[in-house]
């Protein structure tokens, strides 16, 4: 197997820190949040935020305690709307979670979609993708290109079930498979697959294999040679996360290798790449949003 260069590319990220206020002056600062804590996010009518643990509550007021370990009273009336969010403190700063844990620049992860939660994404700008948490394990998903005209008329589908979850472990099988609506009677191609993810929502790796297959309904074809997927996830800093996704067949020498850089906001990811293969060289831009919806702030 040839080898094979892999291009990163680092994108700078500017980072704005949440901005807080209140009606009434703080106190002396108090025990910080733990990682473990459960964050709240209070936006208040003057348009400031606090991102911290409710200590005290009751009819009239809020009792927060903020990144920085101040504790602060807030009136009711004050609030314009607050929610659980999904993040972290670390140190003096709240750290959104990865909205989009469930792929890495393309393939899938282990991890399912919590029921009822979902995600609407854009690979490549012109292959738009949906998805649904059916349950805590099974998750749907699914599509058509943009542009058919251009691009052709094809339904791509993509279940998964995720066998087994463990606090640092996921593994989960699924298919990624492509109908043509004017043949639709034709049948089907595309991949069935297994895979493993161990790790953090910061740092994690997958591994797993996929099978071509091909049916017409009454009867199925599925290749004896698999590929290999192999990838990596990196978080680096509040908003930046490094994945990394390299396919290696089994049978031939090529291998195609991606690297890219993820940013993080609350619901939306936004994902730049660059892929390459061993006997074409670099370089395939890639580029992914999603935008995550239902369940709770991230």
């Amino acid at each position: 197997m040839r080898r094979l260069l892999l291009v990163v590319c680092a994108f700078g990220a500017m980072l704005l820190a949440p901005t807080s206020g209140t009606a009434q002056q703080p106190s002396a600062p108090t025990t910080r949040p733990a990682p473990t804590d459960t964050i709240y996010e209070i936006i208040l009518k003057d348009g400031s935020t606090l991102f911290g643990r409710v200590v005290e509550q009751d009819a009239e007021r809020l009792v927060v305690v903020t990144a920085s370990g101040t504790r602060v009273e807030v009136k009711r009336t004050q609030v314009e709307r607050m929610r659980m969010t999904a993040g972290r403190m670390e140190g003096e700063a709240y750290w959104s979670s990865d909205p989009n844990l469930t792929r890495l620049l393309f393939t899938s992860t282990a991890r399912p979609l919590p029921k009822g939660e979902g995600y609407f994404s854009s690979f490549m700008l012109f292959f738009p993708f949906a998805a649904y948490g059916v349950t805590d394990k099974f998750t749907i998903a699914g599509g058509t290109p943009i542009i058919p005209e251009a691009i052709g008329r094809v339904l791509y589908f993509a279940p998964k079930y995720t066998v087994l979850q463990r606090p640092k472990a996921d593994y989960a099988i699924g298919m990624l498979g492509f109908v043509v609506p004017e043949s639709i009677e034709g049948g089907s191609a595309g991949i069935v697959y297994g895979v493993g993810t161990w790790g953090t929502p910061d740092r994690a790796i997958t591994a797993g294999a996929g099978w071509g297959y091909f049916t017409d309904w009454s009867d199925a074809d599925l290749s004896s040679n698999p590929v290999i997927v192999l990838g990596g996830e990196q978080r680096i800093s509040r908003r930046v996360k490094l994945v990394t996704e390299n396919w290696l067949p089994v049978t031939a020498s090529s291998v195609f290798a991606t690297a890219g850089v993820r940013f993080i906001g609350e619901r939306i990811t936004a994902d730049l790449g660059i892929g390459g293969f061993g006997e074409a060289g670099c370089c395939l831009p890639l580029v992914n949003f999603v935008y995550n919806f239902g369940g709770k702030a991230k």
